[in-house]
Parts: C-alpha cells; structure tokens; sequence
C-alpha cells in the first residue's frame, strides 16, 4: 500500500518535471525562432521584396530611356524641327513607327519654339504655362539632366496614368529645342506591385516625395492617402520620406506590421513593403502547438511505460522484501504487515482465523538428509498449504520449519482445514527417494474484534505447544 501511494506521488511529480522542462524548452525555442523570423523578414525579406520590385521596374524602364534618347538624337526629328514643324503627316508617322516598332504605350515630342505636343495619334496641342497639367514641360527647359521620368495623366489617352520618359532635345550648340520619348502604361507598375503582393502576401505601394499614397494593392492604404496621416505611420513618416531606404515596425490596428521601404531615384517615389507580423509568425504558432500537443502526448505514454516499470519493480521488490524464497509464501515481515491490515479493518468480512504450524522431527530429517533435501522439503510444505489455502488465506513461512496462516471463516471450519492440512502433509513422503514422511503441529485460534497481532499470536502459540506436548500430529484450539 505505501509502495502504491509512494508510485502514485512519484508519477505526477515526473509528470510535472517533464511537462515543465518540455514547456520551457519549447517555449525558448518558440521565442528564439519568432526573433529570427522577425529579423530576417525585416533584414532580408522585405529589402529583398522591394528590391525586386525596383529591379523590375528599373529594367522596364531601361528600354524606354534608350528608345527615347534614340529619338532625341535622330537626325530626321533635329531637321524636322528646324525646317519649321511644317510636315505634320511626316512627324506623326515617325511617331507611329516609333510606337510600333517599341511596342510602347505613348510617343510624343513637344517642341520648344512653338510649344506644341505631337501625339503619334492625337492631334496636336499647345502647352500652357499656366496650365498645372503642363508645368512638366516648362520646368523641363531648366533642367540639366537629359532626360527625366515622370508619372502624370496623359491627356490623349484618356487620361490614362503614365510613366514618361521625357528626353531633351539639344542643338548643335547645346540648347534644348525639344523633348522627345515614349511612356509605359502605369498599369505594367500595379500589375508588377500585385504580383509581389500575391505571391509573398505582402501590401506594397508607392509613395511620393510628400508621402502620397500614389499606387496600392491594399484597403489599408488606399490611394490618395498619405503616410503623414496613416494609423502607424503618421509618427515615422519624415523619417521614412528624410532617408534613401530603411527599415520599420509599428502598430496599426492592434497588429504589429514589419515595414521595408526603398526611394526608387528615376520615379522619385518609395516602395513600401509591409508584412503583418502575426501572418508571418502563424506557421511557427501552429508548429509550436503542434509539438506541445506531440510532447505531451510522449510525456503520457513515457508515464505510462514508467508506471508499469515502477510497478513491475516494487512488485520485484516486494517480493524479495517479503516472500520467502524456499517456499514461495510470505515470510515474517510480510505476514506481519498482512495481519495488521486485516485487524486494522473497520468492518471484517467475518471472523479471521489464525493458524501456526511446525512440522514434526524436521530437526532430525535435515540432520538424515541434509539442508538442501530439507529446503525441498520446505518448498513442498509451503506448494501444500497454497493449494489448499487458495486464494482466501494467506500463508507465510514464519521461521525454520514454522509456518503460519490467516483464513477466513469460522473456528469450525477452519479447524477442519488444519486437521485436512495436516493428514496431506503426513500422506507425502520427502528426502531422497521419497523414504521420510514428515507430521505437522498445528495451532488454531480465532482473532478478536480489535485485538493486536501479538496476542493473537501469543495465543495460538500456546495452541501450538498444546498440539507439540501430545506428541505432534494434531490440531489443538486455542
């Protein structure tokens, strides 16, 4: 029972130590991963993202730039001009060419002198300075540079948005009599933006110089808005717009959103690449619960296969602390613990029966036959009083050649066992050859309500003595 209540403390107390310790363990290995993941989508992922993104579109418009300073350095455009702009059909096919061969979305020349806009399908249009629509134009004659791309409507395409590659036109003597160039069709820059956003499930967008939402794929950030007033943002948006790229995280709508940004120099715009730290950190949430589920359900099973083990051992223990090896019944101390509990039972089944035996003349049996044909006689004995004990009694070998029995039922009929006890230990025959026969004394009492093992004892003692003075073989009643 104490080996019992022993295993029964020890098993939660495993239990805990390994469930704590596998807690723990997976824990900082949920944390260190979270921080890594988090440092390398902020570090590498997202720079990475936004890179691309400016790759792409500094290749789309590697080709424009080419084609436009192709046309800007064309001998019939320069001759064209300074013959007056007379031949409108010949500059219009020229253009259409251009617009063909290029596979471009617009192509366009204004000229200084006359201010007009030649479209390779519109008719032409005069510029005004005072229009907001045309002030590119007019801030382009004090520009140094030879070529600038800009993003604005374009008024002979149905006001479609449009990436211009505005290239000057320079005389022989290094003055601009012109611009020339071709336009991307904005919508190759949202369709590269959605793509991104699809495969990596990112929100990206631009903004320009002021903070302007200008292109987005994301409710979050609707164009027209502006990142100086955006939930998040608001509070790093000069930082953002005062630096060539960098990296962020702030709160917007209770989520903590990784931010990535990089100026695109040609558009003077930024990529913005965001990531929602919860999306990116729910494949490690879930492999997290996954292995607290497969730990604990490890942790259940190495109990389990503990508790057997603990039980299988205490049972290896209890035997060897309380069975006696030459007989295979209990010995003393065993057969003491056993007694205490019955008497220490509230409510007895029935009356209990003490039963002592000694076997007559055995000291003379080992002196004839020796101490190994005595210990088989031992071992038949207590095989004996097993078989006819069964299960309802509770046989130990207490001493030498003692043994002692506890049997329910009443005096009577436990009289009648010992006597029957006695006459199949006298009918075996023992030692070599089977040539000895061996007598029991046996002493028989009943236990009383409340009464301790020692008087008990003490009185079936004296039965015993009693059945030894009549010369052995028979059951006296105590």
């Amino acid at each position: 029972m104490n080996a019992m209540l022993d295993r029964m403390r020890m098993i939660p107390l495993i239990g805990a130590i390994l469930a704590i310790g596998f807690l723990i363990t997976n824990t900082v290995s949920y944390f260190i991963a979270v921080d890594t993941v988090r440092q390398s989508i902020v570090e590498t992922e997202l720079p990475l993202t936004g890179s691309n993104i400016y790759s792409e579109i500094q290749t789309d418009l590697v080709r424009p730039i080419l084609v436009s300073s192709l046309m800007a350095n064309d001998t019939f455009v320069q001759d064209w001009l300074h013959t007056g702009e007379l031949d409108l059909t010949a500059i219009t096919r020229y253009l259409q060419r251009i617009q063909r061969q290029y596979n471009a979305f617009t192509a366009f020349l204004v000229s200084r002198d006359t201010q007009a806009y030649y479209h390779f399908r519109a008719p032409p249009r005069h510029l005004k300075r005072d229009d907001p629509a045309d002030r590119w134009f007019f801030r382009s004659i004090e520009a140094t540079a030879p070529y600038e791309v800009n993003v604005d409507i374009n008024k002979e395409q149905d006001d479609a948005l449009t990436v211009f590659i505005n290239y000057r036109v320079l005389d022989h003597d290094g003055k601009m009599i012109a611009l020339t160039g071709i336009g991307l069709d904005f919508r190759a820059v949202r369709n590269i933006v959605a793509r991104y956003r699809d495969q990596f499930n990112r929100n990206i967008y631009f903004v320009n110089g002021e903070g302007d939402i200008i292109v987005a794929t994301d409710a979050d950030t609707p164009v027209g808005g502006s990142i100086r007033t955006a939930e998040g943002l608001a509070g790093i948006a000069d930082r953002i717009l005062g630096e060539d790229k960098g990296e962020y995280s702030f709160e917007r709508g209770g989520r903590t959103i990784l931010l990535s940004h990089r100026l695109i120099p040609d558009l003077g715009w930024r990529v913005m690449v965001e990531q929602d730290e919860a999306a990116a950190m729910r494949p490690l949430w879930l492999g997290f619960l996954g292995n607290l589920a497969i730990g604990l359900v490890v942790i259940a099973l190495a109990l389990a296969v503990v508790s057997f083990a603990l039980g299988v051992y205490q049972k290896r223990l209890a035997d060897l602390a309380f069975r006696d090896a030459a007989t295979g019944l209990a010995n003393r101390p065993g057969f003491e613990a056993e007694m205490e509990a019955r008497l220490r039972r509230p409510a007895p089944a029935g009356p209990l029966n003490l039963i002592l035996m000694n076997l007559d003349g055995f000291g003379a049996f080992n002196d004839r036959f020796g101490r190994a044909a005595g210990e088989a006689a031992l071992g038949k004995v207590g095989r004996i009083i097993a078989e006819l004990g069964g299960d309802t009694a509770v046989a130990a070998r207490v001493d030498g050649d003692g043994f002692a029995i506890l049997k329910d039922g009443s005096a009577e009929a436990v009289a009648r066992f010992a006597d029957s006890l006695g006459k199949v230990i006298g009918a075996e025959t023992f030692g070599d050859g089977g040539l000895a026969r061996l007598t029991a004394s046996i002493g028989v009492t009943t236990l009383a309500a409340g009464e301790g093992h020692g008087a008990a004892m003490e009185r079936a003692h004296r039965a015993l003595r009693k059945a030894k003075a009549a010369g052995g073989d028979r059951v006296c009643m105590a």
